[in-house]
């Protein structure tokens, strides 16, 4: 799991879903409640900073049986609210000083905070097979890495396919740390593409290569973990063609990981899609239902939580696609059970669920900085360069190819995605969006590398 699908927030998230539920205009809510800072929930008590005594008061006389009525559904006991101000003579000087500004994530209740990351440090939610849930959707692809990491298998390469967030990186780690453990000295190289392909571009440019090729070619197992980004790479390709010919010839067992069979990888040499298919193809679906329910309940076990049987019901039933958004789900309620001293409740589990899903049961939008550090790995500028003035061609290239890809996968504006790129007015965003088109039109390399973006951005 990544340090991302774990970040514990604070009360704010709690307060959060109680202003989302209410019902009134948005005038109202830009005027009277988005001001509001949520400082901490201590025992039945929310305390809340305002920013007068004026709107105190409108608070206190339009908005507070509201706001008790939704923090009632969403923690499940009734809750007392306090209002404070900078005006209030019941706190302290350094109290209103640290209520007006900005509220550290966890930082005002240091305690919580110490007892959320050391649950999770204890939780022992390794990548192995421990942890790995096998069920009907998996059980092939699972066995397979098992056998090989067994030193058993009776096939090679091993190429596991599945849409993302459904465990094949999980199962590249468990194949590893099982090898490491049983096998000590054994020379394993895990990377992803796209590290594969930045060392090989380095090495080029900086007269490398042979430390390069001794790196890969010399190793006892290599996992390379989603080769759809070799798609359009020719030298990149060719480089692990020829690693790939090295290892197989030596017998050394190769793990390759994709989101979609060889054969649907656009621009890729067909020697290396033959190669890829020599060994065992197996495909990851879905998690069915029962497999999901398992893998809440062991997700749970592991951060020593107890969640009755009809919540984990409830969120098996309406997380279906992807296994990172049942994680995340798992530990946003750890946290809210653990801030709030609560069991988890249905109402704690559909807020919840909300927060990790939009709408469409797909996952929440990305953000920009995440589209622009995407971008910059495959272009090799930096973030900072495509942000900047910059006009050097590679950098205007990846720009464009980010603001493109922007468009499409969040709800910005031209004005504002030119907002978000040193200020560039939207004129040079239409331009950008449309210079990505033509060239789409006519290099099949350029758009296969655009779409995969936007697809893999698409479905984090």
């Amino acid at each position: 799991m990544s340090s991302s699908e774990n970040e514990l927030n604070s009360f704010s998230d709690i307060f959060d879903m109680m202003t989302n539920r209410l019902d009134i205009t948005d005038v109202a809510r830009n005027l009277f409640i988005k001001p509001i800072k949520p400082i901490k929930l201590q025992g039945n008590t929310v305390i809340l900073f305002i920013t007068s005594d004026y709107v105190k008061k409108i608070i206190e006389e339009n908005y507070d049986k509201m706001f008790k009525k939704n923090f009632k559904e969403i923690l499940g006991f009734d809750v007392e609210i306090k209002y404070i101000t900078k005006e209030d003579d019941t706190i302290s000087p350094e109290e209103k000083v640290r209520v007006s500004a900005p509220i550290p994530e966890l930082d005002d209740d240091p305690y919580m905070k110490t007892t959320l990351h050391e649950t999770e440090e204890n939780s022992n939610y390794k990548y192995t097979f421990d942890t790995f849930i096998v069920g009907e959707s998996n059980r092939l692809a699972c066995a397979a890495c098992k056998s090989i990491a067994l030193d058993k298998p009776d096939f090679n390469p091993l190429y596991i396919y599945s849409e993302p967030g459904l465990g094949k990186t999980h199962l590249l780690y468990a194949i590893k740390n099982e090898v490491e453990a049983r096998r000590p000295g054994c020379n394993i190289v895990y990377c992803s593409a796209e590290t594969f392909v930045n060392e090989f571009v380095n090495s080029v440019k900086y007269n490398s290569t042979e430390d390069f090729k001794r790196k890969y070619r010399n190793a006892d197992m290599l996992l390379v973990d989603d080769v759809q980004f070799f798609s359009g790479k020719k030298e990149s390709q060719n480089e692990l063609f020829h690693t790939f010919e090295e290892l197989h010839r030596r017998g050394k067992e190769i793990i390759l990981t994709s989101d979609r069979p060889p054969k649907e990888i656009n621009d890729i040499e067909d020697r290396l899609r033959t190669r890829f298919e020599w060994g065992l193809l197996a495909d990851i679906a879905p998690p069915e239902f029962e497999t999901r329910l398992a893998i809440i309940k062991r997700k749970a076990e592991l951060l020593d939580l107890r969640i009755p049987n009809n919540v984990m019901e409830y969120m098996a039933e309406r997380l279906k696609n992807n296994i990172r958004q049942i994680e995340g789900a798992i530990v946003k309620i750890h946290q809210v059970v653990l801030i709030t001293g609560n069991p988890p409740t249905i109402i704690m589990a559909q807020n919840t669920i909300k927060d990790v899903m939009s709408n469409d049961q797909q996952p929440v939008p990305v953000t920009v900085d995440h589209v622009i550090t995407d971008v910059s790995h495959i272009f090799n500028v930096s973030p900072e360069e495509m942000r900047s003035k910059n006009r050097n061609s590679q950098v205007s290239t990846a720009r464009q190819v980010a603001m493109y890809v922007i468009s499409k996968v969040t709800d910005l504006s031209y004005t504002n995605i030119g907002k978000e790129f040193g200020g560039r007015d939207h004129s040079t965003v239409v331009y950008a969006t449309s210079k990505v088109k033509k060239v789409m039109q006519t290099d099949p390399a350029y758009r296969a590398t655009v779409e995969d973006l936007i697809k893999n951005i698409s479905n984090l």
